[in-house]
């Protein structure tokens, strides 16, 4: 539903904003913005204009993939709370296939319209300016996984991709540091599966190294999920990818 005034004052003093924008922007963005919350394990697809918009993410996590012009293969990334997400055909900000959405956890968040975009395009520059920095977020994220991906050992991809699962459900924005937190178990929701999309590995592959890492007491299995028990062990496994201190994703 619409928000009120004063959710939009609230908003508007805890959403986690990417770059400096002035207050009567912010005021004037979030007026058209929608909440909306949808059940973990339901599934949905981006390919027409009503889905078009802004998104901002308020709970929960998700996941979303875009095929890649390659046949068979796709690009998946995680989103979580404070994490922003653009769907339109504004500085390229959509896939010409489309994309397939997977909520792994209940999740709620704001959605601006991209009616109300357009109203706020032919108003302020400031649109461009937010959506700039949307965009610079999502690059630097995809290019460090890049990074991750690329002539790397599978079970550098998994352990990164366990990391990244970590912050994004459980609000621990400093993963790559090394943190007293490290031997506190960590309850993720996410199936082999969706390890195995998010790491661009096939699920036979994923599994062989999950059961190793719970062999090993790293993490312990349940169904649907997994229990991470050994932080500090995941990051040694990136030591090598130089990402430990310097990470977008801490």
């Amino acid at each position: 539903m619409p928000l009120n005034q004063q959710q939009i004052s609230n908003y508007n003093s805890t959403i986690d904003w990417p770059c400096e924008l002035s207050n009567d922007f912010k005021e004037r963005f979030l007026s058209g913005a929608i909440k909306k919350t949808h059940i973990s394990g339901s599934e949905f697809n981006l390919h027409n204009q009503d889905q078009y918009g802004i998104y901002y993410l308020l709970k929960g996590s998700l996941m979303m993939s875009a095929p890649l012009l390659t046949d068979g293969f796709s690009l998946s990334k995680l989103y979580g709370p404070t994490d922003w997400m653009c769907y339109a055909p504004i500085m390229n900000f959509k896939f010409p296939s489309g994309m397939a959405g997977e909520f792994l956890q209940n999740i709620e968040y704001l959605k601006i319209p991209i009616s109300h975009l357009n109203y706020l395009m032919s108003q302020s520059d400031e649109l461009f300016k937010l959506l700039f920095f949307i965009k610079s977020m999502r690059s630097d994220t995809m290019f460090e996984k890049c990074l991750v991906s690329l002539a790397t050992p599978s079970i550098v991809k998994v352990s990164y991709t366990l990391l990244d699962i970590c912050r994004v459900q459980n609000s621990h924005y400093h993963l790559f540091v090394e943190s007293p937190n490290d031997a506190t178990p960590i309850k993720i929701k996410i199936t082999q599966q969706q390890i195995a999309c998010l790491a661009g590995l096939n699920r036979s592959n994923t599994s062989t190294i999950i059961n190793e890492f719970a062999i090993q007491g790293i993490v312990e299995q349940y169904r649907g999920g997994l229990y991470v028990n050994d932080l500090k062990e995941l990051k040694s496994f990136l030591n090598d990818v130089n990402l430990l201190e310097s990470s977008k994703l801490s």
